[in-house]
């Protein structure tokens, strides 16, 4: 086939919404399609997809980008899949129906349980922590149902997004994962490069309903799409995807993801690193070498713009920068007032706190504050958890964090990557590219396919810089004042010892 003539489809399925874009192997956008799926919560704590909304979705948006991308002369010669991590699905592997609904990554309806389940090195074997994120306690629990109902668990396979969609999308004929997914599970030993046969155990769950693990840049078999056979050479988790997209391929990259939830990684090259209180995990892999990150989480970034609106405290997420602007912590003189803290764990705490009894908290409310100023401290809030985990890494001195670069829809609110950036005390760099989780599994799948190149390809550009404006003095007086603050609404949730 003519060179001028190839395309490269990505899929990027998400906690809302599943989108398909065609590039050009020089990472030029030729078609894009956005669906969304719903999310339902039965129970207070519980957070579901339906399974065929998440696959129809899928094959809605894939096949309207590779339609017209015939209509442009363009064929896709791969397709690469970016999907949100640690959701999980089980399925019939004799009918593919799903067993039962998606249990979503944000789901914690296992917290009250996860005692049950301590006791093994989480940390050292997987790079996680026990906590009900990951798909190893969902699949626990769901496995714990079906023997109660006397369910057969031989005909299922389960895995997270991407395993499903693979399956279905080659026609029932191939069950496999890549270490990106596989490791938000829980059961994968990075040591191994495989599941760890002592957690299957541990958690009662039989090795053959898992996925056979593949590099991340592998055949994972053929796409069947309207009678056309498309190789899926790339599958990854999104926020590793993201990383790509950026060209973060370098040790020191640095993403922060506002997104559903929010994310900072750092690519840290070919050794896996340990910080206490962070995630490490693979960035990316093929059969060549395996590339490590380290990655630390806050949870509930979307949920709490969803509430700051419907308490009416901004009209929509739009509004947001015009709020901050007429907080009174920026008139004349503010900086002699009470500063309003406000702790964001609507989802409880993430990296590196790891604390899910924690409740949303706001601090020093005065007769004085206006809403505006609540709306500036949840940014801040945000800010002040991502510094956490900026400060884990650097504490720990292996990992130099060279670049920051700031995705997701809120990287597009003026003052909260201003903010970071005061925090942070370094330049934090906006791309404004909502499409850097699709250009990545893009970039990576036509590289596994021999199409794409480094030089050549085109990655999220960077926009604008947003540099530091507050001094050192004024960055560690308010931090030491937020170390204050969560450590009282921590400490305010914690049981009294009898």
């Amino acid at each position: 086939m003519n060179v001028s003539r190839r395309a490269i489809v990505a899929l990027d399925q998400g906690s809302s919404r599943s989108r398909a874009i065609l590039f050009g192997l020089d990472g030029k956008l030729l078609a894009q399609a956005s669906a969304p799926i719903q999310t339902r919560s039965p129970r207070e704590g519980w957070v579901e997809h339906d399974p065929d909304d998440i696959l129809q979705s899928a094959l809605t948006v894939i096949r309207t980008v590779l339609r017209r991308g015939r209509q442009l002369g363009r064929e896709a010669i791969a397709l690469g899949i970016a999907n949100q991590r640690s959701t999980l699905l089980c399925w019939d592997r004799r009918t593919g129906k799903a067993a039962a609904p998606a249990i979503s990554w944000q789901d914690r309806r296992t917290n009250e349980t996860l005692l049950r389940w301590a006791g093994p090195d989480f940390i050292g074997k997987t790079g996680l922590p026990l906590t009900p994120y990951y798909s190893g306690t969902k699949l626990a629990w769901l496995l714990d149902h079906f023997r109660k109902k006397r369910q057969p668990i031989q005909p299922l396979l389960c895995g997270t997004v991407n395993t499903f969609l693979i399956w279905h999308l080659t026609g029932g004929k191939v069950h496999r994962t890549d270490p990106t997914n596989a490791a938000r599970m829980l059961l994968y030993n990075l040591t191994l490069g495989d599941w760890d046969p002592a957690l299957l155990r541990h958690f009662k769950i039989p090795r053959q309903i898992l996925p056979e693990i593949l590099p991340t840049q592998s055949h994972f078999g053929d796409a069947l799409i309207d009678g056309h056979a498309v190789p899926i050479t790339c599958s990854i988790g999104d926020q590793q995807a993201s990383l790509a997209g950026l060209g973060g391929l370098r040790p020191g990259t640095a993403n922060i993801n506002y997104g559903t939830g929010g994310f900072f990684l750092v690519n840290t090259g070919s050794r896996r690193r340990k910080v206490p209180g962070l995630l490490s995990s693979i960035a990316a892999s093929n059969k060549k070498k395996t590339t490590y990150l380290v990655e630390g989480t806050v949870n509930g970034i979307g949920p709490l713009f969803t509430w700051l609106r419907e308490r009416g405290l901004v009209k929509s997420e739009k509004a947001i920068d015009a709020a901050c602007d007429k907080s009174s912590s920026l008139e004349k003189g503010a900086a002699t007032r009470e500063r309003l803290f406000f702790v964001p764990a609507l989802l409880g705490l993430g990296a590196p706190h790891w604390d899910n009894r924690v409740k949303t908290t706001l601090f020093g409310l005065t007769p004085t504050c206006r809403k505006e100023d609540i709306v500036r401290a949840a940014l801040e809030g945000i800010a002040f958890l991502m510094t956490d985990i900026y400060r884990a890494i650097a504490e720990d001195g292996s990992i130099p964090v060279r670049t920051i670069i700031a995705t997701g829809g809120g990287s597009r609110i003026r003052n909260l990557v201003q903010i970071q950036a005061d925090l942070l005390g370094k330049p934090v760099s906006v791309t404004h590219d909502p499409e850097s989780t699709v250009r990545g599994a893009a970039y990576l799948a036509g590289e596994a396919a021999g199409a794409a190149g480094r030089k050549d390809f085109q990655f999220s550009p960077v926009k604008e810089t947003f540099s530091p404006r507050i001094g050192k003095a004024e960055r560690e007086k308010g931090y030491r004042q937020w170390q204050k603050v969560l450590a009282l609404a921590r400490g305010w949730h914690k049981e009294k010892k009898r």
